[in-house]
């Protein structure tokens, strides 16, 4: 690339995505912080060596800076984050930046091959009044889920081409977080801190800020989420039966079988009428009072792995004869970072061996 493609905003972006302030990226690449804010201020191009200790201390490569994709920005409109006010900003900061570099890497592998969803993206109306519950709805008749408790929604959400990722998000306070893309090409990044129910929960949220919200933000926004995802993981009509006379050595039980947290039968229980106020109160220390407590809860079932982009990169490799090499500069990243973050191979125990072309589809993902 030309030296004058340098983009300084990619600078920030690697530094955030690693979790790095300009002091500590400093300090690992052996400059001054005055020198990195001028780089990502764009007042300063740095040399070659500085740009490899960069792109050293931040686990990319050097190309990484010259991207001149458009990043999303961090305000409401653009980010939907299920967090607590207490949140502190450095690693909000960073699931920005990770949700941002996961989009750029998945774009890359997508806008270069025709890919036919499997299902359709759902998305409400904007011109239309939608409830929660209408959405959620809405949802399950799109993707044609049959009633009762929802299969694989992470398999159900990429059949659509949108990817979803896993990764540390640095807080465990910070669940999620999505990002509404071009032509309804969204990611969503879950935290790897959390146990599946409430990954499975935080997914669903950030489902309904995609259907419902269309990049608008709203004042009931997060209510809205956490209510659609109520609604699409245990439908009033489906789940009632099984909540009526309710009691607490049942949420055990009906916890695998909904495949949601005990807390979120709780909720769904009042919510619905089948449990007084007093009832959850009460439901609610008796969990606070189990191994775990509320966060982490007993008796978790298998979580829900993402597999699209595995796939995509398994179609680049056997059917158009990508190296891991080239597939991980195509998508801006080290081969490393390929091998570990999306492959699940230890780099250091791996052989190189030369792609074997035949000829087959991209699987279609399990609903």
């Amino acid at each position: 690339m030309e030296r004058n493609d340098f983009n300084p905003r990619m600078v920030t972006l690697a530094r955030e995505s690693a979790g790095l302030t300009q002091s500590s990226l400093a300090h690992l690449a052996g400059i001054s912080q005055g020198l990195i804010s001028k780089i990502e201020n764009g007042f300063e191009v740095p040399q070659e060596n500085i740009l490899g200790a960069l792109a050293h201390s931040c686990d990319v490569p050097p190309d990484f800076f010259f991207q001149s994709d458009e990043l999303l920005g961090d305000g409401l409109v653009d980010f939907y984050h299920k967090k607590r006010l207490t949140l502190p900003v450095k690693p909000l900061k960073k699931a920005n930046a990770l949700a941002n570099v996961r989009r750029l890497e998945a774009i890359r592998l997508l806008r270069t091959l025709e890919f036919d969803s499997v299902v359709r993206f759902p998305v409400c109306a904007p011109d239309e009044e939608w409830t929660p519950e209408a959405a959620a709805q809405m949802v399950r008749a799109t993707w044609r889920v049959p009633p009762g408790p929802m299969p694989n929604l992470v398999a159900l959400i990429e059949a659509t081409g949108v990817p979803v990722f896993i990764a540390d998000l640095g807080h465990e306070k910070l669940s999620a977080i999505c990002m509404p893309g071009i032509a309804g090409k969204h990611v969503i990044v879950l935290n790897d801190m959390l146990p599946p129910s409430a990954r499975r929960f935080a997914l669903a949220h950030e489902l309904g800020h995609l259907v419902m919200h269309n990049g608008y933000a709203s004042e009931d926004m997060e209510r809205d989420a956490d209510a659609f995802a109520s609604a699409l993981l245990m439908p009033a009509y489906d789940i009632r039966r099984d909540l009526q006379g309710l009691k607490f050595r049942d949420l055990g039980q009906l916890k695998m079988r909904w495949r949601v947290s005990m807390a979120a039968l709780i909720k769904r229980a009042q919510d619905l009428g089948a449990i007084s106020e007093r009832q959850c109160r009460t439901f609610f220390m008796q969990l606070s009072k189990m191994p775990g407590g509320r966060k982490r809860e007993s008796g978790e079932f298998e979580p829900e792995s993402p597999r699209l982009m595995r796939h995509l990169i398994e179609y680049y490799e056997r059917e158009l004869g990508y190296s891991r090499a080239e597939i991980a500069k195509l998508m801006v990243l080290k081969e490393e970072r390929l091998m570990e973050c999306y492959l699940g191979e230890d780099p250091r125990k791996v052989r190189s061996i030369t792609p074997q072309r035949r000829l087959h589809v991209v699987p279609a993902l399990e609903a």
